[in-house]
Parts: C-alpha cells; sequence; structure tokens
C-alpha cells in the first residue's frame, strides 16, 4: 500500500458488520517521524499560549480519563460538602474522530495563529486520503476520505483535541 492510504482494522464483535471496522492510517517511519513533530511543536504551542482548556484530560502527557475522575471526585466532594448540588454528563462520541470537518479544522487552525506552510501542510497531510477494507487477504475497492483525522498517526490526536 502506498502512503496515505489507509486500511480498516477490525474492532469489536461481529467481524461482517462493516461498522466493526476503523480505519488505521498506514504511513512510512519518514512520515511517523514528520507528523511526531509537528504534533510535539503544535502541543507545546497550544498549550503555553493557553489555547485548549485547563480541563482537557484525553490525549495529553501525564493525563487520562483516571485524572478526570481524580480531578472530578475532588471537585464533586467540595461542592457535596458545601451542600451544592451536583449535575453529571459524561458523552461518548462514537466514531468522532471520523467527524472532523476538514473545512472547519483547517480554519480553526487559522485562528488559533496556525498559518502559512504549516497550514498548508496539514491540509494537504487531511486530504487526498483514500481508504479500503481488508478482511483477511481480501481488499474491497478504495474510496475518497472526506472527513476526519487521521487515526493511527501522532497528529490525529492533536487536531482532534483543537477541533
Amino acid at each position: 500500500m502506498e502512503e496515505g492510504y489507509y486500511h480498516s482494522h477490525f474492532q469489536k464483535s461481529a467481524s461482517s458488520n462493516p461498522g466493526n471496522y476503523r480505519p488505521v492510517s498506514i504511513t512510512s517511519v519518514f512520515g511517523k517521524v514528520i507528523e511526531r513533530v509537528v504534533a510535539a511543536d503544535m502541543l507545546d504551542y497550544l498549550l503555553s499560549n493557553k489555547l485548549l482548556n485547563s480541563n482537557q484530560h484525553g490525549f495529553l502527557s501525564k493525563r487520562s480519563t483516571l485524572t478526570n475522575i481524580l480531578e472530578s471526585i475532588s471537585d464533586w466532594t467540595i461542592s457535596l460538602e458545601n451542600r451544592f448540588a451536583n449535575r453529571v454528563a459524561y458523552i461518548d462520541f462514537s466514531r468522532a474522530f471520523d467527524t472532523v470537518s476538514h473545512p472547519k479544522l483547517l480554519h480553526k487552525l487559522k485562528s488559533y495563529g496556525i498559518e502559512g506552510v504549516l497550514h498548508q501542510w496539514i491540509g494537504n497531510f487531511l486530504t487526498e486520503r483514500w481508504h479500503c477494507t481488508r478482511v483477511n487477504n481480501v481488499y474491497s475497492l478504495f474510496d475518497y476520505i472526506r472527513s476526519g483525522v487521521v487515526q493511527g498517526s501522532c497528529l490525529g490526536p492533536v487536531l482532534f483535541l483543537i477541533y
């Protein structure tokens, strides 16, 4: 397979259901190195300019669902001790990576000051990608990817945070 193409990775339960496959990027080692450098620099930029919400726990170093729940329990405890009501809503967005609009993401990047060559590179990174599904050694036809950030990439999670 060529750089920039996806294949689908089986995710859960019935293998006969196409919805149980998620796209995973197949990228060269050189491509991964570039992505990692860009992702690290972008994350540093976002954090140093306070462009990410301080309550963000996913996809950040030393933060996770565990740190989120621990922080939440602390907040709820303080709230209850002060006799305030608590309302909690956790939402699991199914296939959220796949729904990211490329034009909206690129617009948001510009609004955050990510412009010029880097902005153009990210636009190129997101577009002109194709997908096929492999089950055992049988491949489907290729289809154009119209939205979403690249799963299996180093840059995908950072782009998802920005979106």
